[in-house]
This record gives structure tokens, C-alpha cells and sequence, in this order.
């Protein structure tokens, strides 16, 4: 096996294995968002329970008030009901419209923070990336010093086997190794 080979399986087997920990991070970040959803899920249904109750509760009194009334209140009550109700439906429908407002904004806060962490998680992933990198190549720059050092016989700098090795490779592309 060449060394070419050997860089190439190096770099195939680090590639997968940064791919793995962003899938990994991606993963977790799904469930995340999807227990973030559950939540906001699970309290919009117990705000719509207790509107729905406090509704049925309104209608409930504004019927006994009927019932019990007598015929002289009836004229007073139908005018007072009439009114009720429509204080009524309007209070239900602002505490219903305030309640999907904040379902709203607690919605986009919950976003923002899913956001916020996906994007930091994707620095790290690409801070790690860079870091694994930055090793990879300090441990090839290593190789190739020692396998240049093994065949001239004696040792050179970091940057003349770096411009070395780039010459050796660009003489190789104009001979067509590479195609």
C-alpha cells in the first residue's frame, strides 16, 4: 500500500466518521424540536380544554339565571342576556385570541431557540471539523517529513518538504498521472 492510498483511507475514514457525529448531533437536535412540538402541542389543547369549559361554565349560569326569573325579570333578563352573551363571546374571544398569541410567540421563541442551538451545534461540528483537520494534516506533514528524511537521507524544514511535495504533485499532473 502507498502512501497516497494510506492518506486517501485516512482522510475516507475521518470524512465518515465527521459525518457520523453531524448525523448524531442532527439526530438529537430533531428530538429536540420534536419534544419542543409535543409541548407547545400539549398546552394549546389544555388552553382550548379551559376555554372550552369557562364556555360551557357561562352558558351554564346564564341558564339558571333564565330559569329562575320571574315574568317581570324576563324583560330585564332578555335584555341582560342579550348583552352577557355578547360581553361573553367578546371575552372569550379576546382570552381565546390573547391565549393564540402567546401560543404564537411561545411557538417563535421555541423556534428561535432551536435555531440558535442548531447553529451552534453546526459551529461545533465545523470547529471539531477544523481541529480534526488541522491534526490530520500536522500528523501527514510528520509522515512525509520522516519519509522524506528515510529517502534524501537527511532533514528539511516544514515548508521546503511542503513546497517538495507540492512540486512533486503538480509533476505529476503534468505527466498525467492523474487523469
Amino acid at each position: 500500500m502507498n502512501i497516497e492510498t494510506a492518506l486517501i483511507i485516512g482522510l475516507i475514514i475521518v470524512v465518515v466518521w465527521l459525518a457520523y457525529e453531524y448525523l448524531r448531533a442532527y439526530r438529537k437536535l430533531l428530538h429536540r424540536q420534536k419534544d419542543t412540538d409535543r409541548s407547545v402541542e400539549t398546552a394549546h389543547k389544555k388552553a382550548t380544554k379551559i376555554l372550552d369549559e369557562a364556555h360551557e361554565q357561562a352558558l351554564k349560569i346564564l341558564k339558571e339565571a333564565r330559569t329562575g326569573a320571574t315574568a317581570h325579570r324576563e324583560k330585564i333578563n332578555t335584555k341582560m342576556d342579550a348583552a352577557l352573551n355578547a360581553v361573553a363571546d367578546r371575552e372569550i374571544k379576546d382570552f381565546k385570541n390573547a391565549l393564540e398569541t402567546e401560543t404564537i410567540n411561545i411557538e417563535k421563541a421555541v423556534g428561535q431557540k432551536i435555531a440558535t442551538r442548531y447553529d451552534e451545534v453546526k459551529q461545533e461540528v465545523e470547529d471539531y471539523k477544523a481541529k480534526q483537520i488541522t491534526g490530520v494534516d500536522q500528523k501527514i506533514n510528520k509522515v512525509l517529513i520522516e519519509v522524506a528524511q528515510n529517502l534524501l537521507g537527511k532533514t528539511i524544514n516544514a515548508r521546503d518538504h511542503q513546497e517538495l511535495v507540492i512540486k512533486a504533485l503538480e509533476e505529476a499532473k503534468q505527466n498525467g498521472l492523474f487523469d
